[in-house]
């Protein structure tokens, strides 16, 4: 790969995995052009007989193959300009959004073959509690063309005291994820995703209400034991012994970080929210667990080598699974 190139319009830095671009232009996608393009070619044995049906995948800048399994005759490639591009028009179509002061984040991974492009809207915020506690409205699309990921799309926001990533629960406009395959409908995705940041504000008002609903410790327990600490597997749920029906671990921590943000917010769902959040975005936090002996042990939420953007998105997916939960939204109905 080219040499990192940081201008006045678009700074530059390695993360893990990958590069970060941060600029200010939707309509900038210069950068993913420089990359090249993934095409499908022809696959042969060695005998040059052409394996019908399957192809390899190769970059028209480096005439590299990638490397990865060969893909078949209905896998769907999304040029990560193209999609990115079509994102910012979309954007720009839309009447009800603005169109100024963007900050946009631009991150590749494995040389190109995997990209994620974040825009956060500036001049679309409100203070939640007028303590100076920001949310910004944002846009996410995530895409390979190496069959590792799905094609996704987020309509959310970002708490800017916290740098937590705020997750929207419920309608489809919010996370919709298709399979590259020839029914993928990238225009009807990003459009529908556009539209959901038409309801920025009534969100507002979501996160508002509760601000003012109280979370019990033991309320917040019920709803994780049902939700993100519940193990799958029908052993583990036949179990008699309740401690192996949920991973005790992840409930240590969040019991940790929902008292560290009733501290600030107060025992309410908005606590109980953050904490999710924080999980969410804060994908490899060191933390400290008070053990029974009188003993503290020193853990981390994350794994040694593994991939943080992806986990980022798994548990973003999980949060939307506790906010559409009958134990959640049973809390929000009864007040």
């Amino acid at each position: 790969m080219n040499a990192i190139v940081t201008t006045p319009e678009r700074t530059a830095q390695r993360i893990q995995d990958g590069l970060e671009f941060t600029h200010s232009n939707p309509l900038d996608v210069d950068f993913f052009r420089e990359l090249g393009s993934v095409q499908k070619e022809a696959m042969y044995d060695r005998d040059r007989n052409l394996i019908d049906g399957y192809y390899a995948l190769r970059n028209s800048n480096t005439q590299k193959l990638l490397g990865s399994p060969p893909v078949t005759k209905t896998y769907k490639l999304v040029d990560h300009a193209l999609a990115f591009k079509e994102q910012a028009e979309s954007i720009l179509r839309n009447n009800s959004l603005p169109h100024d002061n963007f900050t946009v984040v631009d991150r590749i991974f494995d040389e190109g073959r995997r990209a994620t492009r974040a825009v956060y809207f500036n001049d679309l915020t409100f203070d939640i509690d007028g303590k100076g506690q920001g949310i910004t409205a944002r846009a996410d699309i995530v895409n390979s063309v190496d069959m590792s990921w799905s094609f996704q799309v987020f309509s959310g926001a970002y708490r800017d005291y916290c740098r937590n990533t705020c997750v929207f629960g419920g309608q489809k406009a919010y996370h919709q994820k298709r399979k590259h395959t020839s029914n993928l409908s990238v225009s009807a995705m990003i459009e529908k995703s556009t539209l959901g940041l038409g309801m920025f504000n009534s969100h507002r008002d979501q996160m508002n209400k509760w601000r003012t609903i109280d979370l019990h410790p033991s309320q917040w327990i019920t709803i994780l034991e049902n939700t993100i600490c519940k193990k799958g597997g029908e052993a583990a749920q036949l179990s008699v012994d309740p401690t192996t029906r949920v991973n005790g671990r992840l409930l240590d921590y969040m019991n940790h970080r929902f008292n560290e943000e009733q501290r600030e917010l107060g025992s309410s769902m908005w606590a109980g929210y953050n904490a999710l959040t924080h999980w969410a975005t804060h994908v490899d936090e060191t933390w400290e667990r008070q053990n029974e002996d009188g003993t503290v042990s020193e853990l981390t939420t994350g794994r040694e080598k593994s991939n943080p953007h992806r986990i980022r998105l798994q548990r973003e997916a999980k949060v939307r699974q506790v906010l559409e939960s009958p134990h959640w939204l049973a809390l929000e109905q009864a007040a």
